[in-house]
């Protein structure tokens, strides 16, 4: 039994040498008159043969094999090389069998345009038939909702094609949006371009007028630009549209499919920036890290992870993972297992605030380079936790330091965070405490360079904002965002760590720069309040209507907005692109290690009073802030979490 698609190419195949057969019987008869089978020999041999000759061009051009339906100006394009190639065939073998130049070349030209013709005017006729007359017939029994489409582009020709193919798609196309003013009045596919993004609202009641309710905007260009992504919801959440956009690059690819898939996806972790995100160079982060030993602490977490994801890009001798956590280690050992089977990998479990230990992984392992990611890193955990927070970023800092002092290890990087500037949380002041003590290593030690990295939140990771706000969603609501104007600066995982390995490959061996602070360029910051309106936006709701955001108020530890640098002690020395250097205040290192002392015995003793007078020492600039007002550093009970009434954004 003959199958559809087989009985539909030979069809096709059929139609296609009739075209050829009659191509050439009309293109001689209108040159020679009906006299053309009375004065030329062997009229119908001759034309066996240019349809034999046809057949070969077909085959050749692969005319056979193509969906009709689909047919588009490639196709076009086949057919006029088929054309060419059955015509200089037929000539040649004219020439050849006859000896003698008797074909006549208009007959030949009119033949060569009647193929054109007839072969085309058939695949458009049979597309319009199943595109304008069946499948509107089909849809209509399915359709849902009216959408638009952004921007004008080849994706979004492609788009519509494919989704007037689909049988059941609940998708009817009403417009297409576009960033230039100059493309409106436009058509394509049959489909207006309607506005722009500036009137997006007012084309979406102009529609609603004509009984076109518009449900959603689609993006069909998956390499829309995070600033373009921001100014594309701000726009549909004055409209009131949900937005989604496509995950890859389809349907102009793909479109000899039976089933494209077209299914536009939800949020992606790098609209949520509302910027571009930075370029690298991966050619320095070669020569930095190629043929070296690196160790990683905190190996298993969200930035050391991906660390480890992308150092083993570039082929280091022997990558060390050192976590506390058994199933952080196995987990980030697994995915460089499966991806890198030839690197050698050393599964490390350590707590950094064993000095012990640290200090003879450290001889063992005899790294060149050492990224110390490992820390406590919540607020409000680290608040209710302060010993606790000060033994790991600070005494586990200093741990893992003086081992690599000790190790001679040729550079060691600190992850550090914008919270360390003029901080208001344990947190934050340890993390500056830790800064301050790898600054003096790098400017009296004269073997290990010390780097220190300070960015900000890290979008996805986890416990973080994103997550949860997805959780949230999910469950249909509210979000929970702390205050209106709280504010922080944001980058995608990849992106801090793209930024964290090129910003170290410059500049290891310049002394001018030694005990400056990497700062990563970061954009400006992301009000909280505005990113969880585009988390609810790209899941495919409208915020305030299908989800509400819940202000519960500041947490301990928090304030309103954080800074990359302190304004009254802090000078930039260098730029580059992603990041730039910054000359800090810096402690004699012989004074600090007086008050790291301190810290230590505070921290044995319990005593968390003692220790956040010493961290105050340490860093005048930490100032403790409760609900947004400034109180005492040592409060009668640290540990306490105020409650607060809610508030609703409708």
């Amino acid at each position: 039994m003959v199958s559809n698609s087989r009985l539909l190419r030979l069809s096709a195949l059929t139609y296609d040498l009739c075209v050829c057969l009659f191509a050439f019987l009309f293109a001689n008869i209108i040159v020679h008159t009906s006299g053309w089978t009375v004065t030329v020999s062997s009229p119908g041999l001759k034309t066996l043969s240019f349809v034999a000759a046809g057949a070969l061009s077909i085959f050749a051009m692969r005319l056979n094999r193509g969906v009709w339906r689909y047919a588009s100006i490639p196709d076009i394009i086949a057919i006029v090389k088929a054309a060419s190639i059955m015509v200089v065939l037929y000539m040649v073998g004219a020439l050849l069998v006859t000896g003698s130049d008797d074909v006549s070349r208009l007959a030949m030209f009119l033949t060569w345009l009647f193929v054109i013709i007839g072969m085309g005017s058939g695949r458009i006729a049979y597309r319009v038939l199943k595109e304008a007359v069946l499948m509107p017939h089909l849809r209509s029994q399915t359709l849902s909702s009216n959408v638009l489409l952004y921007p004008l582009s080849d994706t979004t020709d492609a788009y519509i094609r494919t989704l007037r193919l689909l049988h059941t798609s609940e998708r009817n196309v009403v417009g297409v949006v576009d960033r230039n003013p100059a493309s409106s009045r436009r058509v394509l596919q049959g489909v207006p371009v309607i506005g722009n993004l500036r009137s997006l609202s007012k084309t979406v009641k102009v529609l609603e007028a004509r009984g076109q309710s518009v449900s959603e905007l689609i993006v069909t260009d998956p390499e829309v630009s995070g600033a373009e992504m921001a100014e594309l919801l701000e726009s549909c959440n004055e409209a009131s549209l949900t937005i989604k956009r496509l995950a890859s690059p389809l349907p102009g690819k793909d479109l000899q499919l039976d089933n494209p898939t077209i299914t536009p996806n939800l949020v992606r972790l790098d609209d949520l920036l509302g910027r571009q995100e930075v370029p690298s160079d991966p050619v320095a982060m070669r020569a930095f890290l190629t043929g070296k030993c690196i160790l990683i602490t905190g190996a298993g977490g969200s930035i050391g992870s991906e660390l480890a994801k992308q150092i083993a890009e570039f082929s280091p001798a022997r990558l060390a993972l050192l976590d506390s956590s058994e199933q952080n280690l196995y987990d980030i050992e697994r995915v460089l297992r499966q991806e890198h089977p030839d690197l050698p990998i050393g599964q490390l479990l350590c707590d950094v605030r064993d000095v012990a230990r640290v200090d003879t992984i450290m001889q063992r392992e005899n790294p060149d380079i050492v990224f110390h990611a490992a820390a406590i890193k919540h607020v409000p955990i680290a608040e209710a936790n302060p010993l606790e927070a000060v033994k790991t970023n600070v005494l586990g800092t200093v741990s893992v330091a003086d081992a690599a002092v000790r190790a001679a290890v040729k550079a060691f990087v600190l992850i550090s965070t914008d919270k360390a500037v003029n901080p208001s949380c344990i947190m934050g002041a340890a993390k500056r405490a830790a800064e301050l003590y790898c600054q003096g290593l790098d400017i009296t030690n004269s073997v290990t360079r010390f780097r220190i990295v300070r960015f900000g939140n890290v979008l996805g990771s986890a416990g973080s904002v994103v997550p949860l706000f997805q959780e949230q969603i999910a469950q249909g609501g509210p979000l929970t965002v702390t205050d209106p104007d709280m504010e922080r600066y944001f980058m995608t995982v990849q992106e801090a760590v793209h930024l964290i390995l090129e910003a170290n490959s410059h500049g290891i061996d310049e002394g001018s720069q030694r005990g400056a602070v990497l700062v990563l360029e970061m954009g400006k910051p992301v009000r909280i309040l505005e990113l969880a309106r585009r988390m609810i936006q790209l899941a495919g709701f409208i915020p305030g209507r299908d989800i509400s955001i819940m202000f519960t108020g500041m947490r301990p530890g928090e304030k309103i907005s954080e800074e990359l640098l302190n304004a009254n002690e802090d000078d930039i020395i260098q730029r580059r692109k992603g990041y730039f250097v910054a000359r800090t205040r810096t402690v004699d290192w012989r004074t600090l290690n007086g008050w790291l002392s301190d810290l230590r015995h505070s921290c044995q003793e319990e005593d968390w009073h003692g220790v956040l007078q010493t961290l105050k020492t340490i860093v005048p600039s930490y100032t403790a802030l409760d609900n947004g007002r400034v109180s005492e550093v040592a409060s009668d009970n640290p540990d306490r979490f105020p409650v607060y009434s809610s508030r609703h954004l409708h």
